[in-house]
């Protein structure tokens, strides 16, 4: 009888420690599933979670950008927050980059694409950063740069002169476009492209 036991013992530990495997396995699947675009209040915060976990216009986050655009959830409302990229030619001295920016879904058009915190009709603000131990250095003056604007595929195009850039980490980043009230929150809050190895 007691010859039995140890088996039966042996037996129940390890079909206990196979299905705590399973279960923690099946908690840890759900856990990493990407979130789709119901989960998120706009397309704003749609963009954000999309660029935390890595997602490019090469590498997508689960369905949240079938056209491999950049941007999130182009149907859900606003606020609204555009992919970026940043590159920097080393022949021609100069930084570059565009933005993809999400349409209304109310209007059809791309609310973003112009404006900043001083002219409403103005180009969209901007400016590139070097990454640094003491904190990000801004590359160009105070007043940044314009991007250009293109109504018809909404996207914000750029570039800038260079010629000394040290060997680092860059991102380019975009204002804040002009808030649509007096107190009111922005509908284009500002955002950034992922950090990149230049020059």
């Amino acid at each position: 009888m007691q010859s039995n036991v140890r088996p039966l013992r042996l037996a129940l530990v390890s079909t206990l420690v196979a299905a705590a495997v399973l279960a923690f396995a099946a908690i840890g699947s759900s856990a990493a599933a990407p979130l789709g675009c119901a989960s998120f209040k706009s397309q704003a915060e749609a963009q954000v979670y999309f660029v935390e976990q890595g997602g490019t216009i090469q590498d997508g986050v689960g369905s949240l950008d079938p056209d491999h655009d950049g941007v999130a959830c182009e149907g859900s409302p606003g606020p609204f927050r555009g992919y970026a990229t940043l590159g920097y030619n080393k022949k021609r001295d100069f930084f570059y980059g565009t933005v993809s920016m999400p349409p209304n879904p109310a209007g059809g058009e791309f609310p973003c694409l112009i404006g900043n915190r001083h002219f409403p009709d103005a180009a969209r603000r901007l400016n590139v950063y070097k990454v640094t131990g003491d904190g990000d250095k801004a590359i160009f003056n105070q007043f940044g740069l314009g991007a250009e604007a293109d109504p018809s595929s909404g996207h914000l195009i750029w570039r800038a002169d260079r010629k000394t850039v040290i060997p680092g980490r860059y991102f380019a980043e975009f204002e804040e476009k002009a808030r649509t009230t007096a107190y009111g929150g922005s509908e284009c809050p500002a955002f950034r492209s992922p950090i990149v190895s230049l020059p």
